[in-house]
Protein backbone atom coordinates (compact mmCIF):
# COMPACT_ATOMS: atom_id res chain seq x y z
CA UNK A 1 0.00 0.00 0.00
CA UNK A 2 1.53 3.07 -1.01
CA UNK A 3 2.10 6.17 2.05
CA UNK A 4 -0.14 8.62 2.33
CA UNK A 5 0.42 11.87 0.47
CA UNK A 6 0.95 15.06 2.52
CA UNK A 7 -1.89 17.46 2.92
CA UNK A 8 -2.68 18.77 -0.64
CA UNK A 9 -0.26 16.20 -2.39
CA UNK A 10 -3.48 14.29 -3.68
CA UNK A 11 -3.10 16.15 -7.04
CA UNK A 12 -0.25 13.31 -8.60
CA UNK A 13 -3.06 11.49 -8.09
CA UNK A 14 -5.86 12.99 -9.65
CA UNK A 15 -3.81 14.16 -12.51
CA UNK A 16 -2.49 10.64 -13.41
CA UNK A 17 -5.22 8.59 -14.89
CA UNK A 18 -3.34 5.12 -14.05
CA UNK A 19 -4.64 5.91 -10.63
CA UNK A 20 -8.35 4.88 -10.55
CA UNK A 21 -10.72 5.29 -7.70
CA UNK A 22 -10.67 1.67 -6.07
CA UNK A 23 -12.95 1.82 -2.48
CA UNK A 24 -15.19 4.66 -1.28
CA UNK A 25 -15.90 4.39 2.73
CA UNK A 26 -18.79 6.18 3.25
CA UNK A 27 -18.10 6.26 6.71
CA UNK A 28 -14.91 8.34 6.33
CA UNK A 29 -15.76 9.79 3.19
CA UNK A 30 -12.58 8.78 1.87
CA UNK A 31 -11.65 7.23 -1.72
CA UNK A 32 -8.60 4.51 -1.95
CA UNK A 33 -7.02 4.54 -5.24
CA UNK A 34 -4.91 1.91 -7.66
CA UNK A 35 -2.46 2.49 -9.92
CA UNK A 36 -3.91 0.25 -12.88
CA UNK A 37 -2.46 1.33 -16.06
CA UNK A 38 -3.37 0.36 -19.52
CA UNK A 39 -1.60 -2.46 -20.44
CA UNK A 40 -2.37 -3.67 -16.72
CA UNK A 41 -5.96 -3.72 -17.50
CA UNK A 42 -5.15 -5.70 -20.38
CA UNK A 43 -4.21 -8.48 -18.33
CA UNK A 44 -6.95 -8.63 -15.82
CA UNK A 45 -10.59 -9.23 -15.48
CA UNK A 46 -12.12 -6.81 -13.72
CA UNK A 47 -10.82 -3.68 -11.43
CA UNK A 48 -11.84 -5.22 -8.21
CA UNK A 49 -9.71 -6.41 -4.91
CA UNK A 50 -9.65 -10.27 -6.71
CA UNK A 51 -7.18 -8.99 -9.65
CA UNK A 52 -5.55 -5.75 -8.34
CA UNK A 53 -2.94 -6.21 -5.59
CA UNK A 54 -3.29 -4.90 -2.14
CA UNK A 55 0.51 -3.37 -2.60
CA UNK A 56 -1.23 -0.99 -5.84
CA UNK A 57 -3.49 0.94 -3.27
CA UNK A 58 -3.23 4.36 -1.53
CA UNK A 59 -3.96 4.93 1.54
CA UNK A 60 -7.41 6.50 1.83
CA UNK A 61 -7.91 9.89 0.33
CA UNK A 62 -10.64 12.03 2.28
CA UNK A 63 -12.80 13.84 -0.21
CA UNK A 64 -12.58 16.68 1.31
CA UNK A 65 -8.34 17.33 0.94
CA UNK A 66 -9.14 16.30 -3.11
CA UNK A 67 -8.11 18.89 -5.61
CA UNK A 68 -11.76 19.42 -7.11
CA UNK A 69 -10.59 22.15 -9.70
CA UNK A 70 -8.15 19.81 -10.77
CA UNK A 71 -10.23 16.73 -11.22
CA UNK A 72 -12.82 18.67 -12.94
CA UNK A 73 -9.88 20.20 -15.34
CA UNK A 74 -8.93 16.20 -15.82
CA UNK A 75 -12.42 14.70 -16.26
CA UNK A 76 -13.55 13.64 -19.95
CA UNK A 77 -16.48 12.07 -22.00
CA UNK A 78 -17.77 8.94 -20.16
CA UNK A 79 -20.48 6.71 -20.70
CA UNK A 80 -21.61 3.21 -20.05
CA UNK A 81 -22.63 -0.17 -20.60
CA UNK A 82 -25.10 -2.17 -17.86
CA UNK A 83 -26.53 -5.06 -18.18
CA UNK A 84 -27.87 -8.11 -16.93
CA UNK A 85 -25.04 -10.93 -16.55
CA UNK A 86 -24.05 -13.56 -18.82
CA UNK A 87 -24.36 -11.36 -21.84
CA UNK A 88 -21.04 -10.80 -23.27
CA UNK A 89 -20.56 -7.08 -21.69
CA UNK A 90 -17.25 -7.99 -20.50
CA UNK A 91 -16.48 -8.55 -24.57
CA UNK A 92 -18.16 -5.27 -25.57
CA UNK A 93 -15.70 -3.60 -22.66
CA UNK A 94 -12.59 -5.32 -23.99
CA UNK A 95 -13.23 -4.49 -27.86
CA UNK A 96 -13.95 -0.78 -26.51
CA UNK A 97 -10.32 -0.74 -25.75
CA UNK A 98 -9.55 1.50 -29.07
CA UNK A 99 -6.48 3.81 -28.42
CA UNK A 100 -7.23 7.53 -29.16
CA UNK A 101 -10.63 6.72 -29.17
CA UNK A 102 -11.78 4.87 -25.95
CA UNK A 103 -11.31 2.57 -22.87
CA UNK A 104 -13.49 0.39 -21.54
CA UNK A 105 -13.26 0.01 -17.41
CA UNK A 106 -14.19 -3.12 -16.38
CA UNK A 107 -16.32 -3.65 -13.22
CA UNK A 108 -14.11 -1.13 -11.36
CA UNK A 109 -15.38 -1.89 -7.60
CA UNK A 110 -15.39 1.49 -6.57
CA UNK A 111 -19.01 1.52 -7.84
CA UNK A 112 -19.76 -1.88 -5.59
CA UNK A 113 -18.93 0.25 -2.64
CA UNK A 114 -21.33 3.34 -4.00
CA UNK A 115 -24.13 -0.06 -4.47
CA UNK A 116 -23.40 -1.17 -0.66
CA UNK A 117 -24.22 2.12 0.57
CA UNK A 118 -27.22 2.91 -1.26
CA UNK A 119 -28.44 -0.74 -0.50
CA UNK A 120 -28.21 -0.15 3.44
CA UNK A 121 -30.15 2.25 5.90
CA UNK A 122 -26.86 4.38 6.13
CA UNK A 123 -27.15 7.39 5.05
CA UNK A 124 -24.32 10.44 5.14
CA UNK A 125 -23.76 13.63 4.43
CA UNK A 126 -21.04 13.42 1.39
CA UNK A 127 -22.30 10.14 -0.86
CA UNK A 128 -23.84 12.43 -3.57
CA UNK A 129 -20.79 14.12 -4.05
CA UNK A 130 -18.55 11.29 -3.79
CA UNK A 131 -19.90 9.65 -6.68
CA UNK A 132 -20.05 12.67 -8.93
CA UNK A 133 -16.09 12.90 -7.97
CA UNK A 134 -15.56 9.36 -8.70
CA UNK A 135 -17.33 9.59 -11.60
CA UNK A 136 -14.87 12.36 -12.78
CA UNK A 137 -12.01 10.72 -11.91
CA UNK A 138 -13.26 7.19 -13.72
CA UNK A 139 -13.84 9.39 -16.54
CA UNK A 140 -10.46 10.98 -17.10
CA UNK A 141 -9.15 9.81 -20.56
CA UNK A 142 -5.94 7.44 -20.70
CA UNK A 143 -4.98 8.71 -23.94
CA UNK A 144 -5.65 12.07 -25.17
CA UNK A 145 -9.40 12.86 -26.68
CA UNK A 146 -10.54 9.49 -25.52
CA UNK A 147 -13.73 8.76 -23.85
CA UNK A 148 -14.16 5.98 -20.47
CA UNK A 149 -16.76 3.29 -21.44
CA UNK A 150 -17.62 2.37 -17.49
CA UNK A 151 -19.32 -1.13 -17.35
CA UNK A 152 -20.17 -1.58 -13.47
CA UNK A 153 -20.75 -4.87 -12.58
CA UNK A 154 -24.43 -6.35 -11.92
CA UNK A 155 -24.39 -5.64 -8.36
CA UNK A 156 -24.02 -1.83 -9.16
CA UNK A 157 -27.53 -2.09 -11.08
CA UNK A 158 -29.84 -0.40 -8.85
CA UNK A 159 -27.74 3.11 -8.65
CA UNK A 160 -27.67 3.12 -12.89
CA UNK A 161 -30.07 6.32 -11.74
CA UNK A 162 -27.97 8.04 -9.38
CA UNK A 163 -25.07 6.84 -12.06
CA UNK A 164 -26.90 9.22 -14.91
CA UNK A 165 -27.91 12.07 -12.50
CA UNK A 166 -24.23 12.26 -11.47
CA UNK A 167 -22.77 12.52 -14.98
CA UNK A 168 -25.76 13.85 -16.83
CA UNK A 169 -23.16 14.45 -20.02
CA UNK A 170 -22.90 10.28 -20.13
CA UNK A 171 -24.89 8.10 -22.52
CA UNK A 172 -25.58 4.47 -21.57
CA UNK A 173 -26.20 0.84 -23.12
CA UNK A 174 -28.20 -1.83 -21.54
CA UNK A 175 -27.00 -4.91 -22.46
CA UNK A 176 -29.43 -7.27 -21.83
CA UNK A 177 -29.66 -11.70 -22.83
CA UNK A 178 -33.04 -13.15 -22.67
CA UNK A 179 -34.63 -15.18 -19.70
CA UNK A 180 -33.53 -18.60 -21.54
CA UNK A 181 -29.94 -17.36 -22.40
CA UNK A 182 -29.94 -16.47 -18.65
CA UNK A 183 -31.50 -19.56 -17.18
CA UNK A 184 -28.93 -21.93 -19.18
CA UNK A 185 -25.75 -19.60 -17.75
CA UNK A 186 -26.56 -20.59 -14.42
CA UNK A 187 -27.52 -23.95 -14.83
CA UNK A 188 -24.43 -24.45 -16.82
CA UNK A 189 -22.04 -22.93 -13.71
CA UNK A 190 -23.77 -25.73 -11.28
CA UNK A 191 -23.10 -25.65 -8.05
CA UNK A 192 -21.10 -21.85 -8.54
CA UNK A 193 -24.05 -20.48 -10.79
CA UNK A 194 -27.11 -21.20 -8.39
CA UNK A 195 -25.31 -19.78 -5.54
CA UNK A 196 -24.75 -16.36 -8.12
CA UNK A 197 -28.62 -16.65 -8.46
CA UNK A 198 -29.13 -16.48 -5.33
CA UNK A 199 -26.99 -14.12 -4.43
CA UNK A 200 -28.24 -11.82 -6.87
CA UNK A 201 -31.72 -12.39 -5.52
CA UNK A 202 -30.66 -11.36 -2.50
CA UNK A 203 -28.95 -8.07 -3.87
CA UNK A 204 -31.95 -6.94 -5.69
CA UNK A 205 -35.05 -7.74 -3.73
CA UNK A 206 -34.63 -4.95 -1.28
CA UNK A 207 -33.61 -2.16 -3.82
CA UNK A 208 -35.44 -3.20 -6.94
CA UNK A 209 -38.39 -5.92 -6.24
CA UNK A 210 -41.30 -7.40 -7.78
CA UNK A 211 -44.45 -6.47 -6.88
CA UNK A 212 -44.95 -10.01 -6.85
CA UNK A 213 -47.43 -10.44 -3.71
CA UNK A 214 -44.95 -13.44 -2.34
CA UNK A 215 -43.35 -13.09 1.59
CA UNK A 216 -40.20 -13.48 1.73
CA UNK A 217 -39.75 -16.58 3.66
CA UNK A 218 -41.16 -18.23 0.92
CA UNK A 219 -38.43 -17.58 -1.26
CA UNK A 220 -36.67 -20.47 0.46
CA UNK A 221 -39.40 -23.00 -1.26
CA UNK A 222 -38.29 -22.07 -4.95
CA UNK A 223 -35.69 -24.10 -7.09
CA UNK A 224 -32.83 -22.54 -7.38
CA UNK A 225 -33.40 -21.73 -11.23
CA UNK A 226 -36.94 -20.27 -10.18
CA UNK A 227 -34.80 -17.60 -8.15
CA UNK A 228 -32.52 -16.83 -11.13
CA UNK A 229 -35.57 -16.26 -13.24
CA UNK A 230 -37.02 -13.79 -10.47
CA UNK A 231 -33.48 -12.11 -10.30
CA UNK A 232 -33.79 -11.40 -13.94
CA UNK A 233 -37.21 -10.60 -14.14
CA UNK A 234 -35.86 -7.97 -11.58
CA UNK A 235 -33.54 -6.35 -13.96
CA UNK A 236 -35.26 -6.59 -16.19
CA UNK A 237 -37.96 -4.86 -14.92
CA UNK A 238 -35.95 -2.01 -13.86
CA UNK A 239 -33.98 -1.77 -17.29
CA UNK A 240 -36.96 -0.92 -18.72
CA UNK A 241 -37.83 1.44 -16.59
CA UNK A 242 -34.63 3.08 -17.12
CA UNK A 243 -34.97 3.29 -20.47
CA UNK A 244 -38.27 4.56 -20.75
CA UNK A 245 -37.18 7.43 -18.16
CA UNK A 246 -34.10 8.36 -19.65
CA UNK A 247 -34.77 8.36 -23.56
CA UNK A 248 -32.60 9.62 -25.96
CA UNK A 249 -29.74 8.93 -23.24
CA UNK A 250 -29.90 4.99 -23.33
CA UNK A 251 -30.24 2.47 -26.29
CA UNK A 252 -30.59 -1.14 -25.66
CA UNK A 253 -29.01 -3.98 -27.12
CA UNK A 254 -29.57 -7.41 -27.21
CA UNK A 255 -26.55 -9.89 -26.57
CA UNK A 256 -27.25 -12.25 -29.44
CA UNK A 257 -27.54 -9.49 -31.50
CA UNK A 258 -24.55 -8.70 -30.92
CA UNK A 259 -22.98 -11.29 -31.21
CA UNK A 260 -24.35 -11.94 -34.66
CA UNK A 261 -22.90 -8.82 -36.19
CA UNK A 262 -20.38 -7.34 -33.84
CA UNK A 263 -18.78 -5.20 -36.37
CA UNK A 264 -22.30 -3.62 -37.61
CA UNK A 265 -23.07 -3.23 -33.21
CA UNK A 266 -19.11 -1.06 -33.04
CA UNK A 267 -20.02 0.82 -35.14
CA UNK A 268 -23.29 1.53 -34.02
CA UNK A 269 -22.31 1.96 -30.40
CA UNK A 270 -19.51 4.49 -31.71
CA UNK A 271 -22.47 6.22 -33.40
CA UNK A 272 -24.57 6.53 -30.00
CA UNK A 273 -21.09 7.36 -27.96
CA UNK A 274 -19.73 10.35 -30.36
CA UNK A 275 -16.72 7.83 -30.77
CA UNK A 276 -14.90 7.41 -34.11
CA UNK A 277 -15.79 4.06 -34.60
CA UNK A 278 -15.93 3.72 -38.68
CA UNK A 279 -17.07 0.48 -40.29
CA UNK A 280 -13.10 -0.42 -41.51
CA UNK A 281 -12.21 -0.07 -37.49
CA UNK A 282 -15.15 -1.95 -36.33
CA UNK A 283 -14.51 -4.66 -38.99
CA UNK A 284 -11.00 -5.46 -38.00
CA UNK A 285 -11.95 -5.52 -34.11
CA UNK A 286 -15.03 -7.64 -34.83
CA UNK A 287 -11.84 -9.76 -36.57
CA UNK A 288 -9.42 -9.52 -33.76
CA UNK A 289 -8.22 -11.88 -31.24
CA UNK A 290 -10.41 -9.98 -28.80
CA UNK A 291 -13.53 -11.91 -30.15
CA UNK A 292 -11.51 -15.44 -30.40
CA UNK A 293 -10.25 -16.01 -26.63
CA UNK A 294 -12.46 -16.01 -23.48
CA UNK A 295 -13.42 -12.86 -22.31
CA UNK A 296 -12.61 -13.27 -18.67
CA UNK A 297 -10.18 -16.17 -18.97
CA UNK A 298 -7.75 -14.39 -21.46
CA UNK A 299 -5.66 -17.16 -23.44
CA UNK A 300 -8.87 -19.37 -23.58
CA UNK A 301 -9.70 -19.69 -27.84
CA UNK A 302 -13.22 -18.98 -27.33
CA UNK A 303 -15.54 -17.27 -30.42
CA UNK A 304 -19.45 -17.02 -30.62
CA UNK A 305 -19.57 -20.30 -31.71
CA UNK A 306 -18.02 -22.20 -28.86
CA UNK A 307 -20.36 -19.64 -26.50
CA UNK A 308 -23.41 -21.42 -28.60
CA UNK A 309 -22.77 -24.86 -28.27
CA UNK A 310 -22.30 -24.47 -24.68
CA UNK A 311 -25.58 -22.95 -24.48
CA UNK A 312 -27.12 -25.69 -26.35
CA UNK A 313 -25.45 -28.43 -24.39
CA UNK A 314 -26.73 -26.64 -20.88
CA UNK A 315 -30.22 -26.61 -22.53
CA UNK A 316 -30.04 -30.36 -23.03
CA UNK A 317 -28.57 -31.09 -19.94
CA UNK A 318 -30.71 -28.89 -17.63
CA UNK A 319 -33.97 -29.03 -20.38
CA UNK A 320 -36.70 -29.71 -17.74
CA UNK A 321 -35.38 -27.68 -14.61
CA UNK A 322 -35.27 -24.86 -17.40
CA UNK A 323 -38.53 -25.26 -18.93
CA UNK A 324 -40.19 -25.24 -15.38
CA UNK A 325 -38.25 -22.20 -14.43
CA UNK A 326 -39.32 -20.67 -17.28
CA UNK A 327 -42.94 -21.16 -17.82
CA UNK A 328 -43.19 -20.30 -13.86
CA UNK A 329 -41.48 -16.82 -14.55
CA UNK A 330 -43.72 -16.39 -17.30
CA UNK A 331 -46.55 -16.21 -15.13
CA UNK A 332 -44.84 -14.59 -12.43
CA UNK A 333 -44.08 -11.83 -15.20
CA UNK A 334 -47.96 -11.54 -15.94
CA UNK A 335 -48.97 -10.89 -12.41
CA UNK A 336 -46.09 -8.25 -11.50
CA UNK A 337 -46.34 -6.39 -15.34
CA UNK A 338 -42.37 -7.31 -15.44
CA UNK A 339 -41.25 -7.99 -19.61
CA UNK A 340 -40.08 -11.04 -20.58
CA UNK A 341 -38.16 -9.24 -23.07
CA UNK A 342 -36.37 -5.65 -23.82
CA UNK A 343 -36.91 -3.23 -26.90
CA UNK A 344 -33.63 -3.04 -28.78
CA UNK A 345 -33.08 0.56 -29.45
CA UNK A 346 -29.49 0.98 -30.30
CA UNK A 347 -30.29 0.47 -34.31
CA UNK A 348 -33.17 2.79 -33.96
Amino acid sequence: MQAAPSLGSWADFVQDPAWIPHFYDPRRDTLTFARVPREKQRTITFLDPRFVSRDAETSPAPISELPLDLIQDARGPLHFVFHTGFCCSTLLARALDIPGVAMGLKEPAVLASFAEYWSSSRRTAGALEALTVTLDLLSRPLSPGEAQVVKPSTVANHIIPQLLHARPDAKAIVLFSGLDTFLRAIARRGFEGRIFARELFFQFAPVIPLDAGAKADQVVLHADLQIAAQAWLMQAAFMDSIAKRFGRRVRVLNSETFLADPATTLSRVGDFFGLAIPPKLASEIANSAVFHEHAKELGRPFDAESRRAQYEEAGVEHRLEIAMARDWARNLALRCSAPLTLEETLGA
